[in-house]
């Protein structure tokens, strides 16, 4: 650990100490705390972010999700264009890849550099010379009409997959937090191509991190406003799931800091929040629009990649006339670099 890392993670740990205590901490201001959440905000002057830095890379997308920071390159999906799309760290867009039919919300690779994609309904995705190619149709205990959200790969290889549980009602939004509640499970597909689930209880889980020591999964359950954590097995189950953060909004996307620090994006408050384990916030970043995901990359690993959208602008004119395109590609410059 280099020691500007080590020194994020004595603030870090002076700002928990402050918290559980009541206290002010040097540099730093309490402005809320509250004792359902442990979770704290900061005056503006004292974030660890520099706004000035903010910078709309890319334009014109329409629904973007799926962040991943991959060698040079920033890969995303714009899902409702039915593409993933690769960009350099400035935003010049350097391929796409189609998927037609498909909804390409997860990416992954193996170990071997194999890309993987998740689609929406259940399917693991390639693609190989232009060509789409289904890796996987994931059918677990009878479901077949599950919708999955985020895709991750283990060391060894092994596949982790964020699954509803259940149908998402796209003609009844309002519907979906009550029916999928409870419903969710992260499915694993072993490297036999085996599938099992192996967590379960959650409220339509979304983004999925897995720790540098590949020791634990980190998994935000959107509709219980939650992130919980579940230790790695050596055959890769998980163990009982614990909570990482408690919120009062929906979690959407993240992304796993060096010192240990989850951003996380809100997308109904349009807040990006960098929160510790335990519930602490240390930072939130503002956005004009919903954000759905947040990456950390970049040259340096410091720059923060946010997703926007404005999804209600975003419904295709009854009139046939072409859809709006807020969606767009954020780029801030933070503190401490991406795990």
């Amino acid at each position: 650990m280099n020691e500007k890392v080590a020194e994020l993670r004595e603030r870090d740990l002076a700002v928990v100490l402050a918290v559980l205590t009541g206290q002010a901490v040097s540099g730093r201001r309490i402005r809320e705390a509250s004792p359902v959440t442990n979770s704290a905000t900061f005056d503006e002057e004292y974030r660890m972010v520099d706004e000035e830095s903010r910078t709309t890379i890319i334009d014109g997308l329409i629904f973007p999700e799926g962040l991943r920071w991959r060698g040079d390159e920033l890969w995303f999906c714009d899902i409702e264009e039915h593409e993933v799309i690769t960009a350099d760290a400035a935003g010049t867009v350097r391929g796409r890849l189609a998927f037609p039919g498909e909804y390409p919300i997860g990416l992954a690779w193996t170990p071997d550099g194999a890309l993987i994609v998740g689609g929406r309904f259940e399917r693991l995705l390639t693609s190989r010379n232009g060509e789409i190619h289904v890796l996987r149709d994931i059918e677990v205990d009878g479901v077949v009409d599950s919708w999955s959200n985020d895709t991750v790969v283990d060391v060894a290889g092994r596949i982790y997959v964020s699954s509803f549980g259940k149908a998402y009602d796209l003609s009844d939004h309002g519907s979906n937090e009550q029916k999928l509640e409870g419903a969710g499970r992260i499915l694993l597909v072993d490297l036999d191509g085996n599938i099992r689930k192996v967590a379960g209880g959650l409220s339509m889980p979304n983004t999925m991190q897995i720790t540098p020591d590949g020791g634990t999964l980190i998994c935000c359950d959107s509709f219980a406003h939650r992130v919980v954590k579940y230790a790695i097995q050596r055959d890769g189950s998980l163990g009982p799931g614990q909570l990482f953060a408690q919120f009062d909004d929906m979690t959407d996307g993240s992304t796993l800091d060096r010192a240990g620090g989850l951003w996380v994006a809100f997308p109904h408050v349009k807040q990006a929040r960098r929160v510790l384990d335990g519930g602490v916030v240390t930072d939130v970043i503002e956005f004009e629009d919903e954000v759905f995901d947040v990456a950390l990359g970049g040259p340096a690993g410091i720059s923060l990649f946010a997703a926007t959208s404005n999804l209600a602008a975003t419904t295709p004119p009854a009139d046939g006339s072409e859809r709006a395109r807020p969606g767009r590609i954020i780029r801030i410059e933070v503190d401490v670099p991406a795990a």
